[in-house]
């Protein structure tokens, strides 16, 4: 599968929805650009406990992984995205629900988009897919 680039919110909706094998796929791609950086994390157990750690968990992945640079404004656009991308994916769902998420932190050097993508559940019967993105100057 050939992703373009040079649109990072589409590009880490993709990465966040990818199985393991497209994940690979996905970042030989992008790490042959050389424009943009990506890099995964995933993050599962009850929303309310989720919640509390969320975004210093995306700054520490997005931080370790070189995706965005360690300065204010970066730090900044990386709350604001996935305060956004959480937002959108939790919406309506309860603090006991069990969520099991894939987040794909995407970053052209000027924009940081953040996906998260996976399942939801109250209940065993009730699962079902979620997603949520967010996107922020830099």
């Amino acid at each position: 599968m050939d992703i373009a680039t040079n649109r990072i919110g589409k590009l880490a909706m993709i990465a966040a929805m990818s199985s393991d094998d497209e994940e690979i796929r996905i970042k030989e791609q992008v790490a042959a650009d050389h424009r943009v950086r990506l890099t995964v994390t995933y993050v599962s157990g009850r929303k309310g406990d989720i919640e509390r750690v969320f975004v210093r968990s995306l700054i520490g992945a997005a931080l370790k992984a070189d995706t965005v640079q360690e300065r204010a404004g970066a730090i900044h656009a990386v709350i604001h995205a996935g305060l956004e991308a959480w937002h959108g994916l939790t919406n309506a769902v309860v603090d006991s629900s069990s969520l099991k998420i894939k987040v794909a932190i995407v970053s052209d050097g000027k924009w940081v988009a953040i996906a998260a993508y996976g399942d939801s559940a109250m209940h065993q019967l009730t699962n079902h897919e979620r997603i949520g993105l967010g996107v922020m100057h830099l």
